[in-house]
């Protein structure tokens, strides 16, 4: 009896093992996929950052399809001159993250690719923006991506606007 128990378990051990190795199996070629891509990102990083460094200095301001242009010729002259870069450069892929992104428009940034760009290069320029919102969309997503630090917003309609303005800047002094 103790034989046929030890037999069963072995049998049910060896089912999981395999389970196990087979499931395994997939994500070698997964690794092996991941890492082929990694070592190509890499190669372009050099080209990649001094693309994206480019944007946030100089391209901010601009609308999308100039900003692609610019971006385009930017890719073909850094392949001219020698330097690595991705051939299918996007600001997305190299500055950034998923989650951020997905946060970002679950708080209501339009998910187009000008939209996420702005908002990359917002998150990652030094300088404060000036942001042109004739649809409000950009107002929209800074007010609640800044809900939990509590943004207030002043307008031009605000009533005593200098005096309110005066009094933040006094408070971030302080802190």
């Amino acid at each position: 009896d103790e034989l046929s128990i030890e037999v069963d378990m072995c049998e049910k051990r060896l089912n999981r093992a395999e389970k196990l190795i087979n499931g395994l199996g997939g994500e070698k070629t997964r690794w092996y996929a991941s890492s082929k891509q990694l070592g190509q990102q890499y190669d372009s990083l050099t080209g990649d950052v001094l693309l994206s460094s480019g944007i946030i200095a100089y391209l901010g301001a601009f609308i999308g399809k100039y900003r692609t242009d610019c971006v385009e010729s930017w890719v073909k002259l850094t392949i001219k001159k020698g330097v690595p870069a991705s051939p299918e450069y996007s600001l997305r892929t190299v500055l950034g993250e998923e989650v951020s992104i997905r946060t970002w428009i679950i708080n209501r940034l339009p998910n187009d690719q000008v939209s996420v760009e702005n908002a990359l290069i917002l998150s990652h320029s030094r300088r404060w923006p000036l942001m042109i919102d004739p649809q409000m969309q950009g107002i929209k997503w800074l007010k609640k991506k800044e809900e939990e630090n509590n943004l207030d917003v002043i307008t031009l309609n605000t009533k005593n606007w200098l005096r309110h303005l005066v009094k933040i800047g006094r408070a971030s002094c302080r802190e």
